[in-house]
């Protein structure tokens, strides 16, 4: 989300919703688009809000709307934003069904390992999105992406660093497109009980969704025990 902001910001010369990036957004303007960590508030961080990154929304009341789901590979989330807690890997499963439910008048699916080492990728994400340029920019094509893309890859995670230096910060900023990284602290029984757990939650279609991202080999299916822990979970 941050590198999405941060090529709009660029490119359309208009702010994004959240921390101000670099074009100081305008408090009394409608947001552009709507973005969420968890669009149906599984982990119960919005409390039935529908302002800021955790908002919760309605499937059924965005008719009209075009919903883009960004995805990234889930044993990558595991430990680089849920601290190896399943409780926290709702976010995934409930925007992966928020998509999957939402009555929108297009969808799209979007891979974080695409927007970041494709060009033309990030190039369907902006136009998916039919953004309006601010005065004095153009909607950029695939080539104008093209031709600054490493100088705004370098900015952007330049950038990243200062603004979520409390949080670490990347850890890849000179491998970006090392999108294997924090899975490999991971060990065999984790990585099973993760995607256990995944299918457990999701539809076949919805797993469909995931099917780039699961690790070689044979995995085995979920036990009683991972549908307990599924259970208790949602529970909670």
């Amino acid at each position: 989300m941050n590198w999405t902001r941060f090529c709009i910001e660029t490119f359309y010369g208009i702010a994004t919703p959240g921390k101000t990036l670099l074009i100081e957004r305008q408090l009394d303007r409608p947001p552009l688009f709507h973005r969420s960590h968890d669009a149906l508030n599984l982990t119960r961080h919005a409390r039935n809000s529908r302002r800021g990154a955790w908002a919760q929304f309605d499937p059924e009341a965005v008719a009209g709307a075009r919903v883009a789901l960004l995805l990234r590979d889930p044993s990558e989330l595991f430990v680089r934003m849920s601290g190896r807690k399943l409780g926290m890997m709702k976010t995934v499963v409930g925007n992966i069904r928020f998509h999957s439910r939402a009555r929108a008048a297009e969808r799209a699916v979007f891979h974080y390992e695409d927007i970041v080492a494709r060009p033309d990728e990030m190039a369907r994400l902006l136009d998916f999105l039919q953004l309006q340029p601010a005065p004095g920019y153009a909607r950029p094509t695939a080539e104008d992406i093209a031709a600054r893309w490493d100088e705004t890859g370098q900015e952007s995670r330049a950038f990243y660093g200062r603004n979520q230096a409390s949080g670490g910060g990347s850890q890849t900023r000179d491998r970006p497109t090392d999108f294997t990284f924090h899975q490999r602290s991971l060990g065999a029984e984790e990585m099973q009980r993760l995607w256990a757990y995944l299918q457990v939650e999701l539809t076949s279609d919805e797993m469909a969704l995931l099917d780039r991202y699961r690790p070689a080999g044979r995995m085995r299916p979920p036990r009683w025990t991972d549908r307990a822990r599924a259970r208790l979970l949602f529970a909670t």
